[in-house]
């Protein structure tokens, strides 16, 4: 089966962000105030009943293109996906720190916006409070405005320090995190019941097998309850690794002892306890900084369990097709996918790009005959406006047209994906992978030729980049000199004066 997306998708990744909580002047002034709970507008994304802010995707979705831009990169349909969805994921869950904030009722004083202020102040280089509010005047953002999203941040901010705050480290603590288990466990699930329905039929289930019941025995007195399965795990586990909820159970348990069910959303996990191991400490190891390791880490994950509670009480739900269309297929929900994609070929008929990622889904799920056939679409409708054109549609195309044995058919397209990336070295450079591949190797002699011609142009590059670097430098040099020498023949002429 071909590889869907190629390895380009993987070298082409969107780049991690830093996170930033500042947001640009034009995001900030194209949204009001959201820190009321509300009923969901039914626009862009929400949270339960509250919308996500968009300034914060707005910010990271920008700024990833005008990265790109820069770097003379054109944005095909398959890095516009991992853009947008990188920018989903962090204003989702900027939402999802905020009303974990206000759920845990954290409270910001003045001070605690104004240092947050004056960090943005540094970051911008402006000097004052003043500078601030002329800036924002001439971008027609009010500072009322802007403050409100500074607290917004200051708020965040603080509970992110305050929350995890109560995590403690001692010795029993530490001495655990070098504790291996090995388990084995079995989930208990029925859609159709309760968590806690589910939780009692569970506790009685880990009752009877403590008891000496057979798992076989017990999934024909629970069959029409709830079913059970067994699965086992052949490797040691470190501590840190289980939920929080069963850590202390696994340092206190007997060797063949079920610990008390773990149950999450439709299913519930009991885990038994086989062997105990140790593993050695390095040779490095150093007390003080080991703790503030561990501590670190539980802190990050009891916010990220807050985080998670936040997700399960206020479900995502997208309400813009082309984000629903990645949201969902990244959920691995394909067929509703393929519904979003097939709406957006409704608003935009011209565009082949949902062709492509519809075949995506299709091959997905085995059927490849239905991906030849969006393809195809995709192709034709590339063809007649070419700036929609992309390269790894003509790749993915001819991937599929080789293992469908169309051999001058697939060959084409590739032939097409070679004429679109003929400035991209490293495209062409997995790209030639493909044809040697497939056993065009009378055509590799025009890949060499074409990257020892991009290599020539940017060591040409390189060498006028170079050459203006050390022109400025001389001149700023030259600068400097001629100031020195009118700042001595003044000091000079002072003398002379003086002597007079």
């Amino acid at each position: 089966m071909a590889l869907i997306g190629w390895s380009i998708v993987g070298f082409f990744g969107v780049t991690m962000f830093s996170g930033s909580v500042f947001f640009g002047f034009d995001a900030i002034k194209n949204r009001g105030d959201n820190t009321k709970q509300q009923s969901s507008s039914g626009e862009f994304i929400s949270l339960g009943v509250y919308d996500v802010d968009v300034r914060p995707f707005y910010q990271q979705y920008q700024g990833a293109m005008i990265q790109y831009q820069q770097s003379g990169q054109k944005v095909s349909p398959i890095l516009h996906e991992q853009i947008l969805f990188q920018a989903f994921r962090y204003a989702v869950n900027q939402q999802a720190y905020f009303i974990a904030s206000q759920e845990e009722a954290i409270e910001v004083i003045k001070e605690d916006v104004n240092a947050i202020e004056q960090e943005y102040l540094l970051q911008v280089n402006l000097k004052d409070r003043s500078s601030l509010k002329k800036k924002l005047k001439e971008q027609k953002v009010s500072y009322k405005d802007f403050r409100s999203q500074l607290e917004k941040d200051a708020l965040v901010r603080k509970f992110q320090s305050q929350y995890p705050s109560d995590i403690n480290i001692n010795t029993f603590l530490i001495e655990n995190t070098f504790k291996q288990f090995k388990v084995d466990y079995l989930v208990v699930d029925n859609n159709a019941l309760s968590l806690d329905q589910l939780k009692q039929q569970s506790d009685a289930i880990v009752k009877d097998l403590n008891g000496g019941k057979s798992i076989v025995d017990l999934q024909k007195t629970y069959e029409g309850i709830v079913s059970i399965n067994s699965f086992s795990q052949p490797d040691f586990q470190d501590f840190l690794s289980f939920d929080v909820s069963l850590r202390d159970q696994l340092v206190k348990a007997d060797a063949n002892t079920y610990l008390d069910p773990y149950c999450q959303e439709s299913s519930c996990g009991i885990i038994r306890l086989l062997d105990v191991t140790l593993k050695p400490k390095p040779a490095d190891y150093n007390d003080a900084e080991y703790a503030a390791s561990v501590k670190n880490r539980l802190q990050q994950d009891k916010l990220q369990r807050r985080i998670n509670q936040v997700f399960d009480d206020h479900p995502i739900t997208v309400y813009d097709p082309l984000l629903n269309s990645v949201y969902l297929k990244n959920q691995g929900k394909l067929f509703e996918a393929l519904n979003v994609y097939q709406e957006l070929l409704s608003l935009n008929p011209s565009d082949p790009a949902p062709h492509f990622f519809r075949a995506e889904i299709y091959v997905r799920q085995g059927n490849v005959s239905l991906a030849l056939q969006e393809l195809e679409k995709a192709s034709l409708k590339a063809q007649m406006l070419p700036e929609t054109d992309f390269a790894e549609l003509h790749v993915f195309y001819g991937d599929l047209l080789l293992e469908d044995k169309q051999r001058e058919s697939g060959f084409s397209h590739y032939e097409l994906a070679f004429s679109l990336v003929q400035n991209n070295s490293e495209f062409l450079t997995l790209l030639k992978e493909r044809y040697k591949q497939h056993s065009f190797n009378d055509q590799l002699s025009k890949f060499d030729d074409r990257l020892a011609i991009l290599e020539l142009e940017k060591k040409e590059k390189d060498e006028q980049s170079r050459k203006e670097l050390d022109a400025l430098l001389e001149k700023s040099d030259n600068d400097v000199s001629s100031s020195t020498l009118v700042s001595d023949s003044e000091e000079e002429a002072q003398r002379i004066n003086a002597e007079n």
